[in-house]
């Protein structure tokens, strides 16, 4: 009964309809910071529907505990498949947001499968503060259940629109059908975890030169194209 409940609460952070809101400074994260929190990441409430929304109030890195150390092996992942990326291929502008996201998903992948510190510099990079540590926190969250992430979070469909002179509205279809969590010890799925490929979008901010992942969101609505 204790593990049910364990399972239902990291579900419940892994993969409902979800919106991380960020603060607007770029991260600044030690190696090695991460901690639960039941309102920093990705869970279903079994609706197809519904979305949540939630924020990171803690802007202190030091109230993030420390993950297992590790390294970040080279990777040439392109999380953008099928598709097509839009404008994205053409624009200058649209390719470096394209750019930052994409880092965003192979390193928030990254974190989520190996739940380790050598992820969290690479990933703070691309993001605002408060996404940084929320990242962190699912993937502590995770580690703390005894489960893992499996796979790399790939998506298509790609459709970016300027909102200002620095922002941008990102939208996308996401494979969740791929990327799943499972259990340490036997390696078996995550029974309550739903999958497939759904609608996302991402709200994106330029800082001192650099586009980052301010907002990231992620629903349980089937992808339409």
């Amino acid at each position: 009964m204790r593990h049910a409940f364990r399972v239902r609460f990291v579900t419940a952070l892994i993969v409902a309809p979800l919106l991380l809101a960020a603060c607007g400074e770029r991260a600044r994260l030690p190696n090695g910071s991460g901690a639960a929190s039941s309102n920093t990441s990705r869970g279903s409430n079994g609706s197809a529907s519904a979305t949540t929304t939630t924020s990171i109030t803690s802007t202190g890195a030091s109230a993030l505990p420390t993950l297992p150390k590790g390294a970040r092996p080279p990777t040439t992942v392109v999380p953008t498949t099928r598709g097509g990326v839009g404008n994205a291929a053409t624009d200058p502008t649209q390719r470096a947001i394209l750019s930052a996201y994409e880092s965003y998903l192979v390193d928030l992948s990254g974190l989520d499968d190996n739940l380790s510190q050598g992820y969290i510099a690479p990933l703070a990079s691309v993001t605002t503060n408060r996404l940084a540590q929320a990242s962190v926190r699912q993937a502590a969250a995770i580690l703390a259940a005894q489960e893992h992430g499996v796979g790399t979070l790939h998506d298509d469909h790609v459709s970016i629109v300027m909102t200002g002179p620095t922002s941008a509205a990102l939208a996308d279809c996401q494979d969740e059908f791929d990327f799943y969590l499972v259990s340490d010890g036997s390696s078996t799925p995550d029974a309550f975890v739903q999958r497939g490929d759904f609608a996302g979008s991402a709200q994106m901010v330029l800082q001192n030169g650099h586009w980052l992942v301010d907002v990231f969101t992620t629903t349980h609505v089937t992808c339409a194209y």
